[in-house]
């Protein structure tokens, strides 16, 4: 269904993903992206790559402060990291007829509330790049591409590492602690 002109939250915003995924629903026509940090310096990095609303969940009642910013009609799209964490808060703070779309989990198995997601009508979206089929996938690309050439992304590199040492590469993200992505140079 897209993000033309619905209110995004983007779950992690300063991560590697989510500030891309912030980016793309903002080229995508996103009437209004919050996000998730959980710090200050996150809360730069969401901003600058196009979030409007941030919500440091560490220190702030998430469901609570995203109601009360879309006057408690909640947000018409989820795009979800962490799906196991979640799940409940996702449910709480989706609009009627809402999508939730999940690239990640920090467990296999996930319990959901039926009652309140059927009483939404909401849909979840489970997504991984790998499996997207190949009209998807194509669409996808031409997409990036357009925004490639237009030189109209904002690439945070976190770190960088040289090939040797991809298993500390590895560790880094890992840890959670870098600030965007870490790349390998294969040079």
């Amino acid at each position: 269904g897209g993000v033309r002109d619905k209110t995004v939250l983007i779950a992690a915003g300063a991560g590697a993903v989510g500030h891309y995924a912030i980016q793309f629903a903002r080229a995508q026509g996103a009437s209004r992206i919050l996000s998730t940090v959980s710090s200050s310096a996150k809360a730069l990095l969401a901003r600058a790559a196009g979030a409007d609303e941030l919500i440091d969940y560490r220190s702030e009642n998430v469901s609570e402060r995203i109601l009360t910013l879309t006057s408690g009609r909640g947000v018409d799209r989820v795009i979800e990291v962490d799906f196991a964490a979640n799940a409940a808060l996702d449910t709480a703070i989706t609009a009627q007829d809402g999508d939730i779309v999940v690239y990640g989990s920090n467990r296999p198995e996930v319990p959901m509330s039926f009652v309140p997601s059927i009483m939404k009508n909401l849909q979840y979206r489970f997504f991984i790049v790998y499996n997207l089929n190949a009209a998807d996938r194509a669409r996808g690309l031409k997409a990036l591409g357009e925004l490639l050439d237009a030189n109209a992304l904002q690439h945070n590199v976190a770190e960088r590492y040289p090939l040797a040492q991809i298993a500390e590469a590895h560790e880094r993200v890992e840890s959670g602690q870098a600030m965007g992505n870490v790349v390998i140079d294969i040079v």
